[in-house]
Formats: C-alpha cells, sequence, structure tokens
C-alpha cells in the first residue's frame, strides 16, 4: 500500500473515531445513561470498522474485488454512519463549550435533529435517487448545421457502470421506453459500460441490444472501460478482459469509434462523428488521438465528437471551429447537487471547471452528461440519471 494511501486511512479512522465517541457522548447527554444502548451504538461502529478493515485491507483490497454491489453497499453504510456521527460530535463540543451559559442540552439536540435529517436524506438518494431518470432537452442552433439536418435529434447516455447497479436490467429497461418515446434519429454513449469487467455485462446483453434497438447508435470507451482499475494475474487476461467488453458492446449494437470518425447522412446533406479513447488527466490513462480521430474531416463540416471526459475539451478542443459539439460524461455530477435560485450546483464545481450541463467557448459547445449508473456509492441525491436530447436547428447564432 502506497504512503499516501495509508496516511488517508489514519486520517479517515481517526475522524470516524473521533466522530463516534462525539456522537454517544452527545446521545447520553440527551436521554442519559443507557447501558444497552451504549453498548449497541458502540457495536454499530466497531462492525463498520471491522468491514473497513476486511474488505480494504486485509484479507480483501478494493482493487481485487469482483463483487462491486458488495462494495458500494458497504460503502453507502460507512458514509451513512460517518454522516450521522458528524453533527452529533459537533454539537457535542459546542455543547460543551457553551454548557455555562446553555444549561439545557439545545444544541446536542438541534445535532441529533441534524444527522437524522441527513441520514434519512441518504437513504432516500439510495433507495429512490439512484433509480430516477430525468430527461433534459435542449436546443442547440448552429449557422453551418446542414438543413436536411436542422430538427435532427441526438440522444445522449452515458456511465452506466453495470457491476455497480443492484438491478441495472430495470434501469435498461425504462432507458429503452424513454427512448422509444423520444424516437431519437441517432443515439449515443460516452463510455464507462462497466467497472472494470466484461462478466459485469454478463445476462445483460439482451437488455442493452433492446435499448439501442431500432436506433443508429454509436459509442466510445471511458476510463473504466479498459480494466486498470483492478489487479489482474496477467497482462494476457487483462487484454482479453478487453476484447470481451469491445465484443460485447459490438453485439449490443452500438459501433464503437476509437479515434476514428463516421459519416452521418440524410437526403443529399451530411455531418460528420468523431469519437476518441479516453482521455484525462494523470491518473486517469489517456488513450486519446484527436487528430486521428478527426483526420480527413473538411475544416467547413459540421462535427459532433464524443470523448468521455470533459477535461478534454477545455484542455484541448474549446474554441475549436472545426468541432462544433463536443459530448462527454464521466463526472456524474458527484451524484448529488442542489439548486441554487434555479441554477444547478454540485460539489464537483469544486474539483472540475465543467462538471454537468452546457459549456460553450467561441463557435464550440460542450455538454456533460451526468450518466445513468451510479460508482462507489448506489445513490443519487437530486442528480437523477439522464437522458439529453439535443435537438439540433440551423440558424444564426447571436
Amino acid at each position: 500500500m502506497r504512503s499516501f494511501q495509508i496516511v488517508s486511512l489514519v486520517i479517515f479512522l481517526t475522524l470516524f473515531l473521533l466522530a463516534a465517541i462525539g456522537a454517544r457522548l452527545n446521545i447520553k447527554s440527551i436521554f442519559g445513561k443507557n447501558k444497552v444502548r451504549d453498548i449497541l451504538f458502540s457495536l454499530l461502529n466497531i462492525l463498520v470498522l471491522l468491514g473497513l478493515f476486511v474488505l480494504y485491507i486485509f484479507p480483501f483490497q478494493a482493487r481485487e474485488a469482483t463483487n462491486y454491489p458488495l462494495y458500494f453497499s458497504f460503502n453507502t453504510l460507512l458514509f451513512l454512519v460517518f454522516v450521522f456521527n458528524v453533527p452529533l460530535a459537533i454539537a457535542w463540543l459546542f455543547q460543551s463549550i457553551f454548557k455555562k451559559k446553555v444549561k439545557q442540552p439545545i444544541i446536542s439536540s438541534a445535532g441529533l435533529v441534524l444527522s437524522a435529517a441527513i441520514t434519512l436524506v441518504m437513504i432516500f438518494g439510495a433507495v429512490v435517487g439512484s433509480r430516477q431518470i430525468k430527461v433534459t432537452k435542449i436546443d442547440l442552433t448552429f449557422p453551418n448545421l446542414p438543413d436536411e439536418f436542422d430538427n435532427y435529434t441526438v440522444a445522449q447516455l452515458s456511465d452506466l457502470h453495470l457491476g455497480g447497479m443492484l438491478k441495472p436490467e430495470k434501469l435498461l429497461a425504462r432507458t429503452a421506453q424513454k427512448l422509444e418515446r423520444l424516437k431519437p434519429d441517432l443515439v449515443l454513449f460516452t463510455g464507462d459500460i462497466v467497472n472494470n469487467f466484461a462478466k459485469e455485462m454478463a445476462g445483460k446483453e439482451p437488455a442493452l441490444k433492446n435499448t439501442t434497438k431500432g436506433f443508429d447508435s454509436y459509442a466510445i470507451l471511458g476510463n473504466h472501460d479498459y480494466g486498470n482499475y483492478s489487479n489482474w494475474d496477467s497482462a494476457e487476461k487483462k487484454r482479453q478482459n478487453f476484447e470481451d467488453i469491445l465484443d460485447i458492446l459490438k453485439d449490443s449494437g452500438l459501433q464503437l469509434l476509437k479515434n476514428e470518425h463516421v459519416v452521418i447522412k440524410k437526403g443529399a446533406d451530411s455531418i460528420f462523428l468523431a469519437g476518441v479513447e479516453n482521455w484525462g488527466h494523470p491518473p486517469f490513462p489517456q488513450y486519446a488521438d484527436l487528430n486521428a480521430a478527426i483526420r480527413g474531416i473538411p475544416s467547413d463540416a459540421f462535427t459532433i465528437l464524443m470523448t468521455h471526459d470533459p477535461a478534454h475539451w477545455s484542455s484541448k478542443i474549446a474554441g475549436k471551429e472545426d468541432i462544433e459539439l463536443t459530448l462527454s460524461g464521466h463526472t456524474h455530477g458527484m451524484q448529488w447537487g442542489i439548486k441554487l435560485a434555479g441554477i444547478p450546483f454540485s460539489l464537483a464545481w469544486l474539483a472540475r471547471e465543467n462538471w454537468g450541463g452546457l459549456y460553450k467557448n467561441g463557435s464550440s459547445a460542450l455538454y456533460v452528461n451526468t450518466g445513468l449508473g451510479t460508482v462507489g456509492m448506489p445513490w443519487r441525491l437530486d442528480m437523477p440519471g439522464e437522458i439529453t436530447l439535443f435537438t439540433l436547428k440551423r440558424g444564426k447564432v447571436d
């Protein structure tokens, strides 16, 4: 285990223990002494820490994991317990500081109410939020869009992470139903079909095929599709896993674009669709070759680019006149968000300039789809799974 991982683990364990101790003291200050309650509360926290040790330190490690639902469910429990304890511990600290001025445990009680509210919101995100799908409809106007493609519709899907879903077939079926109602001219998938392994797709091929049935459909690879987040016994096994993922994508009706482009025709007109392999800031792998993908596309042609990580757009593409529309995913909007004065906000903004929605730079536009699946923890809080439907329009742009 690398040194920074050990340091991070020690810091988290220290914070977890301090929060647990503070939470226990707070509950005692509100309800008085109760040996059975104290034992049960302590036992819960000890079992969670034991689970963290067993799954992440010894005998198992996350990079060896194949049972993602187990890990994601445990992550949810771990985070729920931690988040429940933190407000209680902070409230107990403040209650202790101001105990001379505040005789009744008002601050302690407020901490309990806050802890309970946050926990209920998190549970809602896991039980309900992770199963929600929204359709975002966006009209985009371009002066060089060919006449035949006026009102042409493009649906974007992203980040399924099939191995992290508890009931992926149901989500895929609902996605297929929504696409059937939308009737897009083109369906584009912008990467991360799995977390690591081709076997995550086993048995789900019919549901995948049904999602793309009847549509012209294209896909690119995301950072998780290369198997780089697992330890492999041999390079051959990793290569075979990658080839199996490619085969299943192809069998599902998705034409994969790996640093290449295709021509989309309608009537006498045509547009170009380019797709690159994953590009990202380290530690994410960089396999994209943008020059190869757009080589041969006329400079005055209308071009849509699929690239999984939106950082690629801000670093290499923004402002390019020969790429009008870039579609990305990857961020998940951090799987939670709020609306401030009607403006969507997520903590992903602290780490990423372009985390979700539409961005423009000169004549080029980027849309970041916040994905359908989950990673890390199986919940979404006010950040439902997303299908984006673009209607392309020809016209003047102010």
